[in-house]
């Protein structure tokens, strides 16, 4: 009797110690909001809805994915901040949002370590795009033109946003290779798009999708380079522009990951990595980013995200010190 008493007073004592580690597990409890800084329908926005489900079921509750377009991601990033740092509300973005802003905007409210990554979760790789008849057919014969008509006629190219890592990127090859472009700011990449499709501007630096092959193939424009080591397949019969010794330490790509308010607490952040983690694993996952030509990184901790945003940081100080951007007002 007893020993019968004993047994069921240890596997009382047992269950109360799962139950209080169960009830000490972290989770996230009701929605969770996953930001979006750009408009419903473009590639940010087609990245968010396929990773929400999943990472919806990863956390056992629902993703609601939240467009907020505007001032290159800084209205979005500050209603993440004003949230509470409980993990409910994350934030996916790039160093175009994240890093650059607070270095290239003297009004930006944030700096890049106002928020903790959490997991990175695709590349996309970088182009050199020029109009159909610039008179270059590959990156060699391109620097060559662009240094013949630095001082008379120099190149003109497009961005999509003064300040944006596609204004930034280009400046910076032109102080390594001592020429000079002219840089047209346009708002949105649509317009952009028309005036290099009808010749009106000479190069651009893209995203790299392999929905531009077809408008490629059909001639209305031409992909001469990879801005990146690191190249789509569908690319990998082009160099990359560090091929190039003028240009041999050049390697750019945009970088999507999700964050976090800084301060969110340590266990819920770790529920949030694994949770991603899982679905960046995920075969499923990889065939549908990698389709689009983008690249799905391998499952990170939180201190390997955290090595790799600090040097995602301190790349794009250097950029911004290379070309001497002057933070606009």
């Amino acid at each position: 009797m007893r020993i019968a008493k004993t047994l069921v007073a240890s596997l009382l004592a047992g269950l109360a110690q799962l139950a209080a580690a169960q009830s000490a597990s972290p989770a996230i409890t009701g929605p969770v909001s996953l930001i979006v800084p750009y408009p419903a329908g473009g590639a940010s926005d087609i990245t968010a809805r396929i990773f929400a489900e999943p990472v919806g079921r990863e956390l056992n509750t629902q993703v609601i994915v939240e467009n907020i377009g505007g001032a290159t991601g800084a209205i979005a990033a500050q209603k993440m901040l004003n949230a509470p740092p409980d993990g409910r509300v994350f934030y996916q973005g790039s160093q175009n949002e994240i890093i650059l802003p607070p270095l290239t905007i003297r009004s930006t409210r944030y700096k890049s370590t106002d928020f903790e990554i959490v997991h990175p979760i695709t590349t996309t790789r970088l182009v050199l795009v020029v109009r159909k008849n610039l008179p270059a057919t590959t990156l060699q014969s391109f620097v060559d033109l662009a240094r013949a008509r630095s001082a008379t006629e120099p190149l003109s190219y497009g961005s999509p946003g003064i300040g944006s890592l596609y204004h930034l990127v280009p400046d910076s090859m032109a102080k390594l290779a001592d020429v000079r472009y002219v840089h047209v700011p346009y708002k949105g990449g649509a317009p952009l798009m028309l005036d290099l499709i009808g010749d009106r501007i000479d190069f651009t630096v893209m995203a790299f999708s392999t929905t531009m092959l077809p408008q490629e193939q059909a001639g209305q424009f031409r992909i001469i380079a990879n801005m990146s080591r690191d190249k789509p397949r569908e690319l990998a019969h082009l160099p990359s522009v560090s091929d190039l010794p003028v240009f041999r330490d050049v390697d750019y790509a945009s970088n999507a990951a999700y964050y976090v308010k800084k301060g969110t607490p340590p266990a819920i952040r770790q529920l949030l990595n694994t949770a991603i983690g899982n679905v960046v694993a995920s075969p499923a996952i990889i065939r549908a980013l990698e389709g689009d030509g983008r690249r799905v990184p391998a499952r990170m901790s939180i201190a390997d995200a955290e090595r790799f945003f600090e040097s995602e940081i301190a790349k794009y100080q250097r950029v911004v010190q290379l070309t001497g951007f002057s933070p606009l007002d």
